[in-house]
């Protein structure tokens, strides 16, 4: 149960926080003064966007949701390691100018994902939007699933599970049939492929490596010119080489008489040691020479090879998926293996898997027909249920028949679920969708959820007390049919926690709980707030829902007798309904609080 929700700046509404009554609540208010607002943020705590034409500087919407009747609620909140207090939980939703969007449960951040699938099991909101939902023939098809049974439930998922397995099934036929197509062709393609590859024999990164190497080898070519070219110089030449040069100077200085020449032996032993330094020199140039020199024919060797490689690539790499260097070429042969391996198997396993689909097709026509047949026998049940709520709504000659007409095969099954509505007797059964006004869909709406709620509380205990939301359902109707919609939102709330925003005071006397949105302007600004109803206070706001006076004494005498004969009918009706054949004994939440 939603008890209490608080909104900040969205729409009209600076801050406003609204306590709700445990069966009936009614919203209502001037038209603009914000009762949109109220459902936007009841739909935000369901996880769905704000309008940023709503949104303030910040948008929030806190709400508190009891916990204590629902096990499933407290389960999974124990999950995400959420606090509730007193029996409660509270979530919260922020969201940004610039429609960022927070989420937290219980005080624990959660995806605005998680939080629709927490919240949405307990509310539910009806409006205009979902009246044009309930003309699809899908969500026709699931409100019919929803009243047969656990069984069915079991049995549904079962087919689902068996269509999408024979749905991939055939998937992967047509990929193995496109296979055997062209089967000689392929194989004949990745065979000369790998045998190619084997032949030559490349390894991963051998195309780089080559290139490296070929450089190395032009450089060491380059030095070796080099060597060859200062050996020469140095000691190559026996006429014009420099040590013949420094042979020939230590000679003719050495023949002079040391006596007569002063300081003429140091300089013979530097010139000598000249001639030493400079044969060494020449030595291990000689022998850095021999290193650098290559094995014959290594560079022809390395560029043969590295042809040889790029030409594989240039063939080969198109086949493989693109392949621009020798590394990927092997990467990519990889898939070619698996491809030739799928060829070779294709055969064996085109016929498992039409062996496999041939089966899937039994199950699936045996468990379609098992659907087809619980669905055709709900029907009729939920047409009487529909029919006896709509006689209570002032339709009293209204028929409803639900049609199971064979469809395509989908995952649900091969029906086609169309609710038909025969206004009145000898009128033509026509299609939701075509046949029905906009206040007949509100009352047929609100019938089937009517029809709807027994079975639901009863296959999800776990669930606890549910939220149903209604947005105006009640326009394009007025008179004895509003009072007929108001008294089965009363029995209703019976059953569920029901929040109404209404225009209509027939409807709004059967409520509990009455609060109304009031607009403020001040200055330039306006803003709204949201008012608890008393006794008198409600008096008032039906009187000016009545007669657009708050304070005409015939529009609150009218007023008055409203609330009084709301009161009354309620109390009647619940007792009838309580004593209807096939009903459970209900129980009334409209006048507790008047």
């Amino acid at each position: 149960m939603l008890t209490s929700l608080a909104i900040r700046h969205i729409g009209v509404i600076d801050d406003a926080v609204l306590d709700f009554g445990p069966g009936f609540t009614a919203i209502t208010g001037e038209t603009g003064a914000g009762k949109t607002m109220v459902v936007t943020g009841l739909s935000l705590l369901l996880g769905t966007r704000l309008d940023k034409r709503r949104a303030g500087v910040s948008s929030t919407v806190e709400g508190r949701l009891r916990v204590d009747g629902s096990p499933l609620l407290q389960h999974r909140l124990d999950d995400l390691g959420a606090e509730a207090e007193d029996g409660e939980v509270l979530v919260v939703r922020r969201v940004t100018k610039d429609g960022r969007s927070r989420a937290h449960v219980g005080g624990v951040p959660i995806p605005v994902s998680t939080l629709a699938e927490l919240v949405g099991e307990n509310i539910t909101i009806h409006g205009q939007s979902d009246q044009i939902r309930l003309k699809s023939p899908d969500l026709q098809r699931d409100a019919l699933d929803s009243t047969i049974g656990p069984e069915f439930d079991d049995l549904l998922a079962e087919h689902r599970a068996t269509f999408r397995s024979r749905r991939d099934n055939a998937a992967e036929l047509e990929r193995i049939r496109a296979l055997l197509a062209d089967r000689e062709q392929r194989e004949q393609e990745l065979t000369s492929i790998l045998t190619t590859l084997e032949e030559v024999d490349p390894q991963p990164g051998e195309d780089d490596a080559l290139r490296e190497e070929i450089t190395r080898l032009s450089d060491a070519a380059d030095a070796a010119d080099a060597f060859d070219t200062t050996l020469m110089h140095l000691v190559g030449d026996e006429t014009g080489s420099a040590l013949t040069r420094l042979d020939e100077a230590i000679a003719a200085i050495t023949a002079l008489d040391s006596d007569s020449t002063p300081g003429l032996a140091p300089l013979v032993d530097r010139l000598v040691s000249a001639r030493e330094e400079l044969s060494d020199t020449a030595a291990d140039l000689s022998s850095l020479q021999d290193d650098s020199h290559a094995s014959p024919g290594r560079m022809e060797e390395a560029q043969q090879r590295l042809h040889t490689l790029s030409v594989l690539v240039r063939d080969l790499g198109p086949r493989l998926d693109g392949a621009a260097t020798v590394t990927e070429l092997l990467d990519n042969s990889a898939g070619a293996v698996s491809a030739l391996h799928d060829l070779e198997s294709a055969a064996d396993t085109s016929e498992q898997l039409t062996a496999r689909i041939v089966e899937q097709d039994e199950e699936l026509d045996d468990l379609a027909a098992q659907l087809s047949q619980r669905r055709r026998t709900a029907a009729e049940r939920l047409a009487d249920r529909i029919e006896t709520e709509l006689a209570t709504l002032e339709m009293p000659g209204a028929k409803i028949r639900v049609d199971i007409a064979p469809a395509p095969a989908r995952e649900h099954g091969r029906d086609l679920v169309t609710f038909l509505m025969q206004p009145h007797r000898n009128a033509e059964f026509m299609p939701l969708a075509t046949g029905a006004s906009g206040g007949e869909l509100s009352r047929v709406m609100l019938a089937l959820e009517v029809s709807l709620v027994a079975d639901r509380t009863d296959r999800n205990q776990e669930i606890g007390h549910p939220v149903f939301i209604f947005d105006e359902i009640d326009a394009g109707i007025g008179g004895k049919a509003a009072r007929a919609v108001g008294e089965r939102l009363a029995h209703l709330a019976g059953e569920a926690q029901v929040i109404v925003v209404t225009h209509l005071p027939q409807v709004a006397s059967y409520a509990g709980t009455h609060l109304t949105i009031v607009k403020e302007t001040r200055g330039e600004e306006t803003s709204s707030r949201v008012d608890l109803l008393d006794s008198d206070g409600r008096v008032h706001e039906l009187a000016r829902m009545l007669a657009g006076d708050a304070s005409s004494e015939a529009a609150l005498t009218h007023a008055e007798e409203l609330l009084a004969e709301s009161a009354a009918a309620a109390q009647t009706a619940a007792s009838r309904y309580a004593a209807a054949p096939g009903r459970k004994k209900k129980r009334t939440q409209a006048g507790e609080k008047r």
